[in-house]
């Protein structure tokens, strides 16, 4: 016979853990407090809803050494991610809402355990954001950690624009052959990443001007545009507008005349400059991340990849075992360069500290097939997009305690240039190795490092000079020679002052 339908008997509200019922034979109901799976119980017999079987409960949660806590509501839809930065929500598989802080993707999690809107929640978040930063950040997130999360940008309109619009000229430039490329009439297009970054530049116009005509955007205009952003994005600004208007002027849409950034210039060469652009890696730095992850990690082998064979992000990212090529009775890493679109080589002889490190990555079965280092996906190592590579390395570098702005994959290979001008490598070698066309790149590193170099030669010079000289070789034999001091009051006078009125 089956037993009737019971029901829950908790009231609505009551989410306290470690309280639980059942049923006896007779089917009367039976309370109980109990912490662990396979620990002992407590049972309550007090009547459910009194001040006493609250009390019953909270005495056998403490004499069971549990802390109070209560079960999370399920959610049925996601909340919105709250505004404040570095805090962040998500609901797990069971349908549990879970604040947590992170500093960066890819960085250690730390979890809010506090109720949503309390005091006690915000004094939580403070803390981990302050730990979070103690540990992988740097002076700028403590700026940051005061904003709130930026608003999403307006969705474009999805109706066809009217012809003679920007967005009409966008929609253009984006289906023609300037941006997809075709060979046959001598365009290359644009990279996926170029594309993505004037995607993002352009779009950002389009929700006050999208509709507008395209004489909306006057030099004035982009002028306005351009000093509303830091001089790199204003650079890569005036970059994309020109690549659309190249496009326009091409296909006879605006007059060469008319081009609106004619004499436009920004500040990103300079700031460029003046920054110094991606900070090159330390030998301080090189020692402490290796002393973080020995051979066979992961983690040593990407370093490896960037350090030893002088590779950029992206080709680094796809750099495997298709690129180890046997080279004149020599192992070499051999690669077209994804920057010149295959069509300049690099080829580096394998180092030897590298082919160790290659040996304790194959034993430790985190190689693969097609690329080194990757994705994990069922003991397979696939490849994944730069982007997620430079993040991925970026998390390495900062668990090890290399965490100064600016200073990722790309300051791996500055260094490694650096290196190379001090080993006197010419300027033809080391735009072989690290797949340079233009020769002013390794003139600039010849340049700093012999600058540097004709510094400690010449103080050595001076040095050697001083050592070689002595007072003895300025005074003659003669008894005259000796210095004496003068009225006993400590000043030392030469021979060649004697006798001389004052």
């Amino acid at each position: 016979m089956l037993e009737p339908e019971r029901r829950d008997p908790r009231a609505p509200g009551d989410r306290r853990m470690y309280l639980y019922f059942n049923y006896s034979e007779s089917g009367s109901l039976r309370w109980y407090v109990k912490v662990s799976h396979k620990g002992r119980r407590i049972g309550i017999s007090e009547e459910y809803g009194t001040p006493a079987f609250d009390a019953a409960y909270e005495a056998g949660v403490v004499a069971l050494g549990g802390v109070m806590r209560v079960r999370r509501v399920k959610a049925t839809v996601k909340p919105d991610q709250p505004e404040r930065r570095y805090l962040y929500v998500d609901v797990s598989q069971r349908g549990q809402v879970r604040y947590y802080v992170q500093l960066r993707n890819k960085l250690p999690k730390i979890r809010i355990k506090a109720e949503f809107g309390t005091p006690e929640f915000e004094a939580e978040v403070d803390a981990a954001i302050a730990t979070q930063i103690a540990l992988y950040g740097n002076e700028g997130d403590y700026i940051n950690a005061q904003k709130q999360r930026n608003e999403a940008r307006p969705a474009l309109p999805t109706t066809t624009p009217q012809p003679g619009t920007l967005r009409w000229y966008w929609n253009g430039y984006k289906q023609s052959d300037h941006w997809l490329g075709n060979l046959s009439v001598g365009q290359e297009g644009l990279s996926d990443s170029t594309r993505l970054q004037r995607r993002g530049l352009i779009e950002s116009l389009l929700p006050e001007n999208g509709e507008k005509p395209f004489a909306v955007l006057t030099r004035k205009v982009i002028q306005a545009e351009m000093k509303a952003r830091t001089p790199s994005q204003a650079g890569n600004l005036l970059s994309a507008l020109r690549g659309m208007i190249r496009w326009m002027i091409d296909e006879g849409h605006l007059d060469e005349d008319d081009d609106p950034t004619i004499g436009l210039k920004s500040g990103k060469a300079k700031a460029s400059r003046e920054s110094g652009g991606f900070l090159p890696w330390t030998e301080e730095d090189m020692t402490i991340y290796r002393a973080k992850w020995p051979l066979g990690t992961e983690a040593r082998l990407m370093f490896d990849i960037l350090h030893y064979t002088f590779l950029r992000l992206g080709d680094a990212y796809r750099f495997g075992p298709p690129h180890l090529r046997q080279i004149v009775r020599k192992m070499a890493v051999q690669i077209a360069t994804e920057k010149s679109r295959g069509n300049t080589t690099v080829t580096v002889p394998v180092h030897p500290e590298f082919a160790d490190s290659m040996r304790a990555a194959r034993a430790a079965g985190i190689i693969g097939a097609d690329v080194f280092t990757g994705k994990l996906v069922k003991d397979r190592v696939l490849p994944m997009n730069k982007k997620a590579w430079a993040a991925k390395f970026k998390k390495y570098a900062v668990l090890a305690g290399v965490n100064e702005p600016k200073k990722s994959c790309h300051g791996v290979r500055k260094a490694r240039a650096e290196v190379a001008a001090y080993a006197d490598c010419t300027e033809s070698q080391m735009m072989a190795m690290f797949g340079w066309t233009d020769p002013k790149m390794p003139a600039h590193y010849i340049a700093k490092a012999n600058r540097e170099k004709l510094g400690v030669s010449g103080m050595d010079k001076i040095v050697a000079f001083d050592q070689s000289q002595s007072l003895d070789d300025f005074m003659p034999a003669a008894k005259t020679n000796r210095v004496r001091t003068s009225g006993g009051n400590g000043v030392v006078t030469f021979p060649g002052n004697f006798g001389k009125k004052a």
